[in-house]
């Protein structure tokens, strides 16, 4: 029986159907948890000042978890959780959901193909392969009018 269900959101529209299908198929009292991983070098980047010192990037960490924070909060529904990783995206999600012991990821995927994908990846392809828990991706595609109550404000 699912009793956790973690769902990684990046904010996208595929994160958020995700969590749409998430909370469509959750049983009865099964936790849903947000995870939103921070990943380091996009921190660097967000950064105006090239050469980066270690207090000025705490500073710049702790901001992007607070802005986070702040928008997991929006997408959250009362008796739901929410958790930041900072890290590359497939591996923290995989640790998060062992250490929390989750009984499912449902995440959502862009199906990105060709260049954009060898380039960078997938961290929904990885966990697939890689993770204890099985993996529900969720395509970019359009939801169930019914599921659609389930959606994200804004998504």
């Amino acid at each position: 029986m699912l009793r956790r269900i973690l769902v990684p959101v990046d904010f996208s529209t595929a994160s958020a159907r995700a969590l749409a299908v998430a909370r469509d198929y959750a049983p009865e009292g099964a936790i849903i948890r947000l995870l939103h991983v921070l990943n380091p070098s996009q921190l660097a980047e967000d950064s105006a000042n090239p050469v980066i010192n270690p207090m000025h990037a705490r500073e710049i960490r702790t901001e992007a978890e607070h802005q986070a924070l702040e928008k997991l909060r929006t997408w959250m529904r009362e008796g739901e959780e929410m958790a930041i990783e900072v890290g590359s995206a497939a591996e923290k999600i995989s640790e998060h959901a062992d250490d929390w012991g989750a009984d499912l990821i449902a995440m959502g995927t862009r199906g990105r193909t060709g260049l954009s994908h060898f380039l960078q990846g997938s961290a929904t392809e990885w966990l697939v392969r890689h993770a204890r828990q099985p993996v529900l991706a969720v395509h970019d595609v359009e939801l169930d009018p019914e599921q659609n109550r389930y959606l994200p404000p804004n998504a």
